[in-house]
C-alpha cells in the first residue's frame, strides 16, 4: 500500500507534476515555482522513449510524477 500523500514528504509541481521533496523551491524539470501537497496517484518513468505510459501522459524526462494535482488555494 502506498503511503498517504500528506505523509510522503513530497509535493508536486503544478506545471509538470514532477514529485519533489517538500524542501525544494524550484522545479528541477520545468523551473516552475508553484507546488501542491494535494496530489494523488504516482507513476515512475525510467525510459520515457520506450514507455507507452510516458507517451500517454506526455512525459519526456525520467522521474516520479503525480497523476493528479490540485492547485493550492
Amino acid at each position: 500500500m502506498m503511503s498517504s500523500r500528506r505523509t510522503s514528504g513530497l509535493k508536486a509541481c503544478v506545471k509538470c507534476k514532477l514529485l519533489v521533496p517538500l524542501s525544494v523551491d524550484l522545479c528541477p524539470l520545468c523551473r516552475g515555482t508553484a507546488f501542491s501537497t494535494d496530489w494523488s496517484g504516482c507513476v515512475s518513468i525510467i525510459d520515457p522513449e520506450g514507455s507507452k505510459v510516458a507517451q500517454l501522459l506526455n512525459i519526456t524526462k525520467p522521474g516520479r510524477y503525480a497523476l493528479r494535482v490540485r492547485r493550492p488555494t
